[in-house]
């Protein structure tokens, strides 16, 4: 049996390699391409996405595709309106790093529409 040279070189390059470097880079790809099923799901069910959640510093709001004019409103635990805005694209990031840690309800509207989910601001 015949093994051509650079199939041998590369399994005996990736021997000398620690695993560890390919675990990481598997999860980092895992990660990322778990996201983007996440987000296109989403995108299909027309139900709009918040990531990371629990967040400390910064929210990714996600917007399903169809979803124009949209007001993002932010509320906190006892029903008080703490953020208002309105969103022009599909993804905005919401600086929270001046928020209080806790549970907080985002509702996004529009004209035919309301959807609300609850995210963790550690």
């Amino acid at each position: 049996m015949k093994i051509k040279l650079p199939f041998f070189i590369y399994f005996f390059v990736l021997g000398l390699l620690p695993s560890q470097f390919f675990a990481h880079q598997f999860n980092i790809l895992k990660s990322v391409s778990e996201d983007l099923i996440a987000l296109e799901l989403y995108q299909e069910n027309k139900e709009f996405m918040i990531s990371p959640n629990p967040a400390s510093s910064t929210i990714n709001v996600y917007l399903p595709k169809g979803f124009e004019n949209a007001k993002l409103s932010v509320f906190d635990v006892l029903g008080k309106e703490i953020y208002h805005i309105e969103l022009n694209s599909l993804h905005s990031t919401i600086n929270i790093t001046k928020w209080n840690s806790g549970v907080y309800l985002v509702r996004i509207a529009t004209d035919t529409d309301s959807q609300t989910k609850r995210f963790v601001k550690q």
